[in-house]
C-alpha cells in the first residue's frame, strides 16, 4: 500500500505547478511547529508498543497517567532526558518495582525525577545517581565535536545550581547522588551491592565509557533486570556488548536501547 502511495506521489510531483505545490506543502509539514507534534506522537506510540510487550495493559495505564504529571510536562535547563526516555524510565520502574536503580548522568535531573516518582508511588526502592558536574554561566553552554564526531554540550547544569536541581524535595529521601567520574565511582558502588534491578546510562557517551559501564554493571544486574542506555547510536558500544552476552529481550528506538537480562 505504501509503495502505491509513493508511486502516486512521485507521479504527481512531475505535473507542472501541482508538483511545486506538493513540494511546498511537504516542506511546510517539516517545519518544527508541525514536525515536533508528529515526533512526540510517534515516541508515545513506540513507548506503548514496547511497554505493552514487556508488561501488558497495566503499563499503558501507568504511562498515560505519567504523561499528565508535572515531571513529564516540564523541560528544565539543557541536556535533559527526552520525552521517550522518561516515559520508559518511569513506567519500567513503576512496573518492575525495583529495590535498587542505578543511573549515570544527571544534569538537571529530569531522568532522576522520573525514576524517583515511580519509586515514591511504589513505596519502595532507592536510586543511586552518579554525575560528574559540568556548569555553565550564560543562558546556555556551547558545544564541541567529540573524537568520535558527535556534537556534545560543554556543560549541563546552570551556574548556582547542583546536579538534579529540579528533583522535588518529597522525592529525595529515596535518592543518593554521588558526584564523581563513573569510571571511579561505578565500580565502588557495584562492589557494595549484592544486586540491583535497573541500570540507565546517560553519562559520557564515548565508546570507552559506555562499554565500560555495561561490562561493570552486568554481573550484578538481577535476573530479569534491565540495562537501559541513551545515545546508543553515537558508537558501537551497545551493539558490541550485545555480541558478548545472552539476553532475553532487546529493543532500540532512536537512541534508546533496552536489554533484559
Amino acid at each position: 500500500m505504501m509503495e502505491i502511495i509513493r508511486k502516486i506521489y512521485r507521479k504527481l510531483k512531475t505535473i507542472p505547478l501541482l508538483g511545486l505545490v506538493i513540494v511546498f506543502l511537504r516542506n511546510i509539514a517539516n517545519w518544527k511547529i508541525f514536525l515536533e507534534p508528529r515526533l512526540k506522537r510517534k515516541d508515545y506510540l513506540k513507548a506503548k508498543e514496547i511497554l505493552f510487550k514487556l508488561f501488558g495493559h497495566e503499563a499503558i495505564n501507568e504511562l498515560n497517567n505519567f504523561r499528565k504529571s508535572q515531571i513529564f510536562k516540564k523541560h528544565f535547563s539543557v541536556g535533559h532526558s527526552g520525552d521517550f526516555d522518561i516515559m520508559m524510565l518511569y513506567t519500567m520502574t513503576k512496573m518492575k518495582k525495583p529495590n535498587i536503580v542505578i543511573e549515570t548522568g544527571v544534569a538537571s535531573g529530569r531522568s532522576s525525577a522520573s525514576i524517583l516518582q515511580a519509586l515514591y508511588e511504589n513505596g519502595k526502592g532507592k536510586l543511586y545517581s552518579i554525575d560528574l558536574p559540568k556548569f555553565y554561566a550564560n543562558e546556555k553552554p556551547g558545544s564541541y565535536i567529540t573524537s568520535e564526531g558527535n556534537t556534545e554540550l560543554n556543560a549541563f547544569v546552570p551556574e548556582g545550581q547542583t546536579p538534579g536541581w529540579i528533583v522535588p524535595n518529597y522525592l529525595r529521601s529515596r535518592w543518593q547522588l554521588i558526584l564523581g567520574d563513573s569510571k571511579i565511582e561505578l565500580p565502588k558502588l557495584i562492589e557494595g551491592l549484592e544486586q540491583f534491578d535497573i541500570f540507565y546510562h546517560d553519562s559520557d557517551h564515548s565508546y570507552e565509557y559506555m562499554f565500560f559501564e555495561y561490562q561493570t554493571i552486568w554481573p550484578k544486574l538481577s535476573y530479569n533486570g534491565f540495562l537501559l542506555s541513551d545515545d546508543i547510536k553515537w558508537n558501537k558500544a551497545f551493539d558490541n556488548f550485545l555480541e558478548e552476552i545472552n539476553v532475553k529481550y532487546t529493543n532500540r528506538y532512536r537512541g534508546f536501547g533496552i536489554i533484559k537480562k
